[in-house]
């Protein structure tokens, strides 16, 4: 193993060292080589997250040299997930596991702890720690049979982190415990407290102390509890958000951060009064909900927020922060770059930048404060240069309704500028909650690069521009969001940018829904359609799948799509398969947990009995999406064929 990741590093400089002729694009969907790196408190070493034998390990490197110095590696059907440094030699990995019927490794609130040279390898909470635990002659600790998320990582402690642990159960719903635990020998101290409602996400001060929580209520929103007297004290659900999110504890103890939209239709940044519970907005901007924040590297602190209006954009909460004034000057030096600061080492001397764009998966960098020189480590994707690829450009318009849409337009590769490219709609899944952003996609760019122009659409329901227009797109997925789509095709015809009557529509989850049901809504709109991990038959989802299991899922599905029995069906494509008229790609993994393969074997046999064809494109021990790279570039083969047949 030790020589291998030597190789990989090795490879890693020759390969960004030498201009690549040939381009395989199928290396898109290959994991990434690299996924991130941390620094070590005393800034000596890097934990790197390695792909190895097509699973992900860590490898420790002297931060000066780069040189090999240990290992984490998993044997079988196990590998390395989310770690963090706990103290200048240990780290703490969450432990992920491929099951026997799917591709995908996830996590099952597994902890393992290893020094930074390979030797100590624990697990140190997990159901098969008891195992573990007799063979490292640690006693008579027995397995626990919980679900550990880390809470804070309590950086004056060397030997402990703070943990949630969640009993196992078929839901999750089970009341959390909070716990430190011995990151050298697994001991879990006793109970500190508990939760007293499900699902629940802890926050510490700037101490380490436990101050609020949230949890999700069975009717799908967020309750906020706060720590006082050692109890917990529930905020009445009219004086916040029903969705909002605890950020962090200012360095005073005063307030509690938030992002929340509380009487409000964007999401912005709030402060709760610890002591009196005055709840009031701090910012929110003009355009878009806050997507995200930047935590300083302890978790302790919130200095800047990123709104994606178009482009991201960052704001500085805490200029008086070191870690933001850093954060800052890397935002001049890189400009039009999405930055992430990964680690620092304790004194502030060295940090490590994570440095991405819509043409650059990522690239990793290490800042040194004191020179303020930046040192190039990794590319995450060494294979590709970000000359290789073909930028993204913001859009919107005003739909027939008028209301403001938003999408992002990528021009394909082509060998004759002058000539306009056939295009594909690609639609985004959720739909609520989620959109789409100015960042890298493999899709994206194997699809330019293979001579189709793509248009993405923020359409009505999508997540990033307040509530209320989130809330358009309940109970319409099947009319008035597939309106948005194909009035932003339109749009991209009326302005020259594509051709009319040469585009297909393709998308995964709600994505794949939307392809079939825009066909039957738009008839000779489109030539073609791609669906991959799609929901077809409506009422199905309130009977199989995950989301249905959980109480909050029930109410989710209730509050997004109704219980119209009969509207259900008519925004079902599985009865309007006769309504199909252009060739159809269907794809599916047959594990699939989320949109279970009922759903493409209902559309088939409906397809079937109205003499419709299709191609079919099924993977087993594959769920939500497809995983495995192999199948990922079979699939994505297959997709570029079968535009080549219908849409060139």
């Amino acid at each position: 193993m030790q020589l291998l990741l030597k190789k990989l590093i090795f490879l890693f400089l020759i390969i960004t060292s030498i201009s690549i002729q040939a381009k395989d694009w199928s290396g898109l969907f290959d994991h990434a080589q690299y996924q991130t790196a941390k620094i070590s408190p005393d800034g000596k070493h890097l934990a790197v997250s390695v792909l190895h034998n097509n699973k992900l390990a860590l490898a420790f490197l002297e931060t000066e040299t780069l040189k090999f110095v240990g290992q984490a590696t998993f044997g079988g059907k196990f590998e390395a997930g989310q770690f963090h440094w706990v103290n200048n030699e240990r780290v703490v990995i969450k432990v992920l596991e491929r099951s026997y019927n799917i591709e995908k490794p996830l996590f099952y609130g597994e902890l393992y702890s290893v020094n930074y040279d390979g030797s100590k390898g624990l697990m140190i909470y997990g159901f098969r720690m008891e195992a573990r635990a007799t063979m490292s002659r640690i006693g008579n600790k027995k397995a626990t049979r919980g679900w550990a998320e880390i809470i804070d990582i309590l950086p004056k402690d060397k030997k402990h982190i703070l943990i949630s642990s969640t009993p196992m159960s078929r839901t999750g719903e089970r009341h959390a415990s909070v716990h430190k635990l011995n990151v050298y020998t697994g001991i879990l101290k006793r109970k500190m407290t508990a939760s007293p409602a499900y699902f629940s996400r802890f926050i510490t001060d700037n101490s380490g102390k436990l101050s609020a929580l949230t949890a999700l209520t069975k009717k799908n929103k967020v309750s906020l509890y706060i720590r006082k007297e050692r109890e917990w004290e529930k905020i009445p659900s009219d004086k916040i958000g029903d969705k909002v999110y605890p950020l962090s504890v200012s360095a005073s103890g005063e307030y509690l951060y938030t992002i929340d939209n509380y009487q409000q239709n964007l999401k912005g940044i709030f402060k709760l009064n610890l002591e009196n519970n005055e709840y009031s907005e701090v910012y929110t901007d003009k355009n878009v909900d806050i997507t995200d924040v930047e935590i300083s590297t302890d978790g302790r602190s919130a200095y800047a927020i990123r709104v994606d209006d178009n482009y991201p954009a960052y704001l500085i909460l805490n200029k008086n922060i070191p870690e933001a004034k850093i954060f800052k000057s890397l935002l001049t030096t890189f400009p039009y770059n999405k930055v992430k600061i990964t680690s620092k080492s304790e004194d502030g001397s060295t940090y490590v930048i994570l440095v991405s764009s819509d043409i650059e998966p990522g690239n990793l960098y290490l800042y040194n404060k004191d020179k303020n020189q930046l040192r190039f480590l990794f590319k995450l994707m060494p294979k590709f240069d970000s000359a290789d690829f073909i930028k993204m450009e913001p859009i919107s318009l005003i739909s027939s309704d008028n209301y403001k849409i938003n999408g992002y337009f990528t021009q394909a590769k082509s060998n004759n500028p002058d000539k306009l490219s056939p295009l594909v709609i690609l639609v985004h899944g959720g739909p609520h909650g989620i959109r789409d952003y100015w960042r890298f996609s493999s899709q994206v760019q194997y699809l330019a690069l293979n001579g189709y122009s793509v248009l993405q659409v923020n359409y009505r329901g999508s997540g990033g521009y307040g509530s209320d227009f989130e809330k358009l797109g309940h109970r319409h997925w099947g009319d008035t969001i597939q309106q948005d789509i194909m009035e932003s095709y339109q749009w991209l015809v009326k302005n020259n940018k594509v051709k009319k009557n040469q585009a297909c529509i393709m998308g995964a989850s709600f994505g794949a829904y939307s392809a079939i049901q825009s066909t039957i809504k738009y008839p000779g709109m489109y030539k073609c359609a791609i669906a991959n991990a799609g929901v077809y038959d409506l009422e199905l989802i309130f009977e199989e799948g995950d989301i249905q299991k959980r109480r909050f899922g029930m109410a989710y599905l209730k509050t997004v799509l109704g219980t119209d029995q009969e509207k259900l069906k008519a925004m079902s494509p599985v009865y309007s398969a006769d309504k199909i008229n252009i060739p159809l790609f269907l794809a599916h993994g047959e594990d699939d947990q989320r949109a279970p393969f009922e759903h493409v074997e209902r559309l088939k046999s409906a397809l079937d009995k109205a003499g419709k064809p299709y191609q079919w494109f099924v993977v087993d021990k594959e769920g939500h999406g497809f995983y495995n790279p192999k199948n990922q570039k079979a699939y994505m083969k297959g997709v570029v064929d079968f535009l080549d047949e219908h849409l060139k």
